[in-house]
């Protein structure tokens, strides 16, 4: 079984993260041999990064970093949702990420999805060279969605191509999986 966290990257109410997550999460569940699941990190009331030490030094002493640290460990596989605010992504989404302790994400899968007005391309390549740091198990392939035509009237309607785009990349995370598996 591939345990896969399918990581909500915006905090704001009323966020389409979720949805997008939730939605993700659900093509994963239907691979057989994948288990998804929906990691908000709104759940987890993280601070500001002030660490005295970065986490490759020492584990974060914040018991909110912590949790966090805790609800990400055991899983194979990993799925970044982000939205794209002012061109990147969000402060709590890379906040969050700072507080991460390396050998979570290290020789593990990494897929990135993104979403906005213009398609989540940008905060999937600022995402992407964030992650890069971690392991070398970010795939090439991304599923970028558009809020004007993947979500109607509020709530996400993704366009019917969108199933074999996110079918593609979910493939992708579990085919880099088998290989880094080896290496953990």
């Amino acid at each position: 079984m591939t345990k896969i966290a399918v990581i909500a990257g915006s905090v704001r109410p009323g966020r389409t993260g979720s949805a997008v997550a939730q939605w993700v999460a659900g093509k994963a569940d239907a691979v057989e041999g994948v288990r998804a699941e929906v990691v908000e990190i709104a759940d987890f009331n993280l601070p500001v990064f002030v660490e005295d030490h970065a986490p490759r030094m020492a584990p974060a002493d914040d018991p909110a970093a912590v949790a966090w640290n805790k609800a990400l460990s055991g899983y194979d596989a990993f799925i970044f949702v982000t939205p794209e605010y002012n061109r990147s992504i969000p402060g709590a989404l890379k906040n969050a990420i700072d507080f991460i302790t390396p050998s979570l994400l290290a020789n593990r899968a990494i897929g990135l999805v993104g979403y906005s007005y213009y398609s989540g391309i940008r905060p999937v390549a600022h995402l992407r060279e964030i992650l890069v740091s971690f392991t070398p198990g970010v795939v090439a392939s991304e599923l970028n969605l558009h809020l004007a035509t993947d979500v109607v009237d509020g709530a996400l309607a993704p366009a019917p191509f969108r199933d074999g785009e996110a079918t593609a990349l979910i493939q992708e995370v579990l085919d880099q999986d088998k290989v880094l598996a080896a290496q953990r």
